[in-house]
């Protein structure tokens, strides 16, 4: 078999898997089922994958890289002007804006399907075996690397219950227009998330962010 073909059959199945995994759970889904509905046989899980876990571990390392393509230059971007005495808040508020958009173009574009956030949201729900992986290669640092940002511009440590909160809040500005696509869709007769509609959704989760910001930044004695 060539490698073409060896890479085109693993992928078929890679896709296929994400799609019952979303529908079914790693523990709802079978061998059989997931064979199926990549149209091929049976020993192809084994021979690509290793196993039904494995399988399950190549679609948690796809949507994480995925979802983190465009983010890692960002991440040490902050991280880097964090370390710096005189970042401003001006400077910190335009990278926040800048990380949000990106992940906003990232999330909500086809490259993240509904199914692979199924698949995201079931693990935070339903944790597996696999979440300690999810968790610590892009659930935490995403996570780490807004709550250091916001905590600069709140005025307080990251390590804060009230930073962890105040970030969780801002990423459920966004997080939600994946999570619940087709209710938006409905309620403003769009019919996809196109440029013009991607447009109006930043602007108002970037005028979101300040109002939470604003709101929650330390009062100086």
């Amino acid at each position: 078999m060539s490698d073409k073909k060896t890479k085109a059959t693993a992928n078929r199945l890679l896709e296929a898997a994400i799609e019952v995994f979303a529908k079914y759970g790693f523990d709802g889904a079978s061998t059989r089922m997931l064979v199926n509905e990549a149209g091929v046989n049976i020993s192809a899980i084994p021979y690509y994958f290793g196993s039904k876990e494995g399988l399950y571990e190549a679609v948690i390392e796809h949507i994480i890289s995925t979802v983190l393509a465009r983010q890692e230059e960002k991440s040490k971007e902050i991280f880097q002007a964090l370390n710096k005495t005189d970042l401003t808040s001006v400077q910190a508020r335009v990278l926040l804006h800048d990380f949000i958009t990106s992940f906003i173009d990232i999330l909500l574009s086809q490259r993240t399907s509904p199914s692979m956030v199924e698949i995201m949201i079931r693990e935070q729900i339903h944790p597996s075996s696999v979440f300690d992986r999810f968790y610590d290669e892009m659930l935490k640092p995403t996570h780490e690397i807004l709550t250091h940002l916001t905590a600069f511009l709140i005025g307080r440590k990251p390590d804060c219950e009230e930073a962890i909160l105040c970030t969780h809040t801002i990423l459920g500005q966004f997080v939600i227009f994946k999570t619940h696509q087709e209710l938006m869709l409905r309620r403003t007769g769009w019919q996809e998330y196109g440029p013009r509609e991607m447009d109006a959704i930043k602007t108002m989760v970037l005028r979101n962010v300040d109002a939470i910001l604003d709101a929650n930044r330390k009062n100086e004695p």
